[in-house]
């Protein structure tokens, strides 16, 4: 390679279906870029686009995507599974490392070997409004084993995963896609980074303890000192996506490229205009302030990644695959089994027989399935003296916030006036039951219809409710 194909290896583009800039990527891949970061796309598309990717490329590409809940939070028609916190509170590590296996299966038939996940963050903060139910809970023990499990999974079908946000993003109240969070300590949320991880992404926050003056993304003292040094490892890191607020905000875009390499990082994610990334770390490697042979030893890392898994053998998806693998019912029942295994009751007694039932949803999921779900029971009527108010809170990127609005609360309790008794079942968050009054309650961890289906399932009394909540309310 020359150098100015070594140091492109390390950016890493990005390209959303949703606003298809073909030109713009094509142009990245085709000045060498090492990878490219796709988000949304159907059953139906995605692997075409990236086996066109793959043929403009000279070195084969290694494409990624943010599976936390499976491909299918990104593709459509493919397989959504429940979040890690549903995971977390099965306590499962088989059905942990079930989850990667089913991401990494249907990631692989698209030719998208780089698994975005696990998200090793400790939920130990109500109010953090991006980690939420992405954690597999508040104890470092659990959220370690199982997201080694899930990392195993992933590995197990030849794709590598990516554990993340270190040193620890859990113990903040700001979203990073939006402003640079701060922390005094990393405290315990270092702990699942101890495993046997491909890659480990490093997140945009400052720890004063660590680096006073520098994100962890562009400090030394975090990447080269606390996770290579210290820590010893010596797979790939990656930086968290370079356009987000608590980067942009900081530093100049092409600066905080050349910092993140400097600070020791081998893959450059999502920076806001790969090719300006691109001529920024030639600059850097021709003027002196990127040392060459550093970079040798990067780029030697990302070949072996891609060497993991199978790339240098066959970079091309088959179409077939797709068809035989995505969204099979092999792994629509895998997503069930878990739903069913994450149910968990907080409070009172059940079943629920007949009851009058109240949505209220953050914006996102209007809960159809679980409303059709009671419906084809029988169990929803307008006449019933028991009440069940259904609650939608997820964790969303660039919203800077995550919980149920009040007043849409007290509007569903009015509505429900005159009931004897009022049942709460959470899709998400779990700690919505904390503003909301029931004298029964129960939660899953995400909106995905296979939570759906158990949580109606559950509320009627077809299936126990085996979950243990995997953080304190």
């Amino acid at each position: 390679m020359t150098a100015r194909e070594k140091v492109a290896q390390m950016v890493c583009a990005d390209f959303r279906f949703a606003l298809p800039d073909y030109e713009r990527v094509t142009a990245a891949v085709k000045a060498g870029a090492g990878g490219v970061c796709l988000f949304g796309g159907s059953i139906f598309d995605v692997a075409s686009f990236v086996n066109g990717l793959q043929n403009f490329a000279k070195f084969p590409l290694l494409v990624a995507s943010d599976y936390e809940n499976g491909v299918g939070q990104q593709v459509s028609g493919a397989t959504v599974l429940p979040s890690n916190m549903a995971v977390g509170a099965t306590g499962s590590g088989e059905l942990a490392e079930l989850k990667g296996r089913v991401t990494a299966r249907e990631a692989k038939a698209f030719g998208v070997p780089w698994v975005l996940a696990p998200v090793l963050d400790l939920q130990v903060r109500a109010d953090n409004p991006i980690v939420n139910t992405r954690s597999f809970g508040s104890d470092p023990a659990l959220v370690a084993r199982l997201g080694q499990a899930f990392a195993q999974g992933v590995r197990a079908e030849g794709a590598i995963a990516c554990a993340k946000h270190f040193p620890g993003h859990g113990d903040v109240s700001l979203d990073s896609h939006l402003e640079l969070p701060i922390l005094d300590e990393p405290g315990p949320g270092l702990a699942p980074f101890r495993g046997d991880f491909d890659s480990i992404m490093v997140a945009h926050l400052v720890v004063r303890s660590l680096d006073p003056d520098r994100p962890a993304t562009l400090s030394s003292k975090v990447v080269d000192g606390l996770l290579r040094d210290e820590l010893g490892y010596g797979g790939l890191v990656a930086t968290d996506a370079l356009m987000m607020g608590a980067i942009t905000k900081t530093v100049d875009a092409a600066e905080a490229v050349v910092r993140a390499a400097e600070a020791g990082n081998d893959i450059l994610l999502y920076p806001a205009d790969p090719l300006e990334a691109i001529e920024a770390l030639v600059k850097a490697l021709e003027s002196g302030r990127l040392n060459e042979g550093r970079i040798d030893r990067t780029v030697a890392r990302i070949l072996d990644a891609k060497k993991r898994c199978g790339l240098n053998e066959n970079r091309i998806a088959d179409p077939a695959r797709v068809e035989e693998v995505v969204g099979c019912d092999e792994h629509l029942k895998a997503a069930d089994r878990i739903a069913e295994a994450s149910v968990t009751m907080l409070r009172g007694e059940f079943p629920v027989r007949k009851a009058r039932l109240e949505i209220v949803s953050d914006g996102g999921s209007d809960l159809t399935v679980f409303k059709g779900e009671l419906e084809r029971r029988g169990s929803v009527a307008k006449s019933a003296d028991v009440g069940v108010i259904a609650l939608s809170a997820m964790a969303r990127a660039f919203r800077g916030r995550i919980g149920i609005d009040p007043e849409l609360v007290a509007k569903a309790r009015a509505r429900l006036a005159g009931v004897k008794r009022v049942f709460a079942v959470s899709f998400g968050s779990p700690y919505v039951h904390r503003a909301v009054e029931s004298d029964a309650a129960m939660c899953v961890y995400d909106d995905g219809e296979a939570s759906q289906r158990a949580a109606a399932r559950a509320l009627v009394g077809e299936i126990p409710m085996p979950g243990t909540l995997p953080v304190s309310l």
